[in-house]
């Protein structure tokens, strides 16, 4: 059986992807998103605008806080009179429950004292929060999903800004706000305030340990907004994409999604982000071995995407040894590589139907504000997935530029913290 074959037959074969249907896919369900109607796309409205004005304007103190799938990171930061954002104070420590199983009080709890240092010199919080919340026209919102495996029971349902202020207060007695974004949302308005909004739209594209795309929306289209009364600009939606379902979905997808406390969601995070990726090609290659694919047994390291990254350059490291002949290693890269080319296709599909939505002019440029370690360190992922997504916006008439930046998620979350307060 050759390694083509045994993709097709388990359903993971990169070619079961058709770039431009599923992007006509994933714009219906993001349309049904927008209006409450069901599908897999949450599409939620962050209340949140461009305010590109604020980038260039001094700004008060603010607390701004980045919390993700291990990490905490905290800082004191402003925009100075040029636009740029000043640090000071930065410190990462462990994200609370990402080791533990915490309940809802202690959760926030471990926030509040993972920024006791700052709460005597800033203000207002800008919290970036990577996991699924839906806002409201408050700024804040209820915990809907805990993706990542965070070990936090009770959370799901609770107001995140409101539960942090409370914990807060414990500490530092002061009047604040505090504003929440997403992850993918603080990284497009990085990117838009590190490039100063010369962009005629922006996507914030988080590819990391998870996946998610946020981008700008007319307002008049998102029928589900509450307590907005002005549907006459634009805003930000996050579409939390992780939790997408309409990708083809093979029998080693579903055996890592097994493998998860809950298996029926995030079905094209775990079938591509960083976290599932090693796991689905360890369990691709144990089962080509079983199956006749290779020729000799197989005895496979202990290896994570950073390992795959250096075979596939050309170094044997932990592979080494832990395939019986070349041809065996033969099949083992092309069964490495066509994974990661299935989660390119899904990638670019999702980026360019965001950039269609996004209604960007014709001739005109897309900025995709790329984070993550995946997307700019897995070797082979950021080619195939911008020749896919050159196909897509081709057709469309519109280009894009993949930019990046330093401490983007940070940044954004100033913005929206300034952008809150004005």
């Amino acid at each position: 059986m050759t390694v083509q074959e045994f993709l097709k037959k388990h359903r993971q074969s990169p070619e079961d992807i058709n770039i431009f249907a599923y992007t006509t896919r994933f714009l219906e369900e993001m349309r049904l998103g927008l209006e409450g109607g069901g599908g897999s796309l949450k599409m939620f409205p962050t209340y949140l605008g461009t305010y590109s004005p604020v980038f260039g304007q001094r700004s008060e103190k603010t607390i701004v806080i980045d919390a993700g799938g291990t990490n905490f990171r905290s800082a004191l930061c402003h925009f100075d009179a040029a636009g740029g954002m000043v640090m000071e104070h930065l410190e990462n420590r462990a994200m609370p429950a990402s080791d533990r199983e915490l309940g809802a009080e202690e959760f926030y709890d471990g926030i509040a004292r993972n920024i006791t240092r700052l709460l005597p010199h800033g203000g207002d919080i800008g919290f970036c929060f990577s996991y699924p919340v839906d806002m409201d026209a408050g700024l804040d919102g209820m915990v809907a999903d805990t993706p990542k495996e965070l070990k936090a029971r009770g959370i799901k349902g609770t107001r995140v800004g409101e539960c942090t202020l409370r914990a807060v207060q414990k500490y530092h007695p002061a009047e604040r706000k505090i504003v929440i974004l997403n992850d993918a949302v603080a990284t497009l308005l990085g990117g838009m305030a590190q490039t100063c909004g010369i962009f005629p739209a922006y996507i914030g594209y988080i590819y990391g340990t998870g996946t998610n795309v946020a981008y700008i929306e007319d307002a008049s289209k998102i029928r589900k907004l509450r307590g907005c009364k002005d549907l006459t600009g634009k805003m930000i939606v996050n579409t939390e994409c992780g939790n997408y379902d309409k990708f083809p979905t093979g029998d080693f997808d579903a055996a890592v999604a097994g493998e998860t406390a809950e298996p029926g969601s995030q079905k094209f995070e775990k079938a591509s982000g960083g976290k599932y990726l090693a796991r689905l090609i360890r369990i691709s290659l144990e089962a080509a071995a079983g199956e006749g694919v290779m020729q000799r047994p197989v005895a496979l390291p202990e290896f994570g995407l950073g390992e795959v990254s250096d075979y596939l350059k050309g170094a044997k490291g932990v592979f080494g040894g832990a395939f019986g002949c070349e041809d065996d290693e033969t099949a083992a890269k092309d069964i490495m590589t066509a994974l990661i080319d299935r989660a390119a296709r899904m990638g670019a599909v999702v980026n360019g139907a965001a950039a269609i939505k996004s209604e960007v002019p014709a001739g005109k440029t897309v900025a995709i504000v790329a984070e993550g370690t995946t997307f700019y360190k897995l070797y082979g992922y950021r080619d195939r997935f911008e020749r896919y997504l050159h196909a897509i916006l081709t057709r469309k008439g519109i280009s894009y530029k993949i930019i990046g930046g330093e401490e983007l998620n940070l940044t954004g979350a100033l913005a929206a913290a300034v952008s809150g307060r004005a």
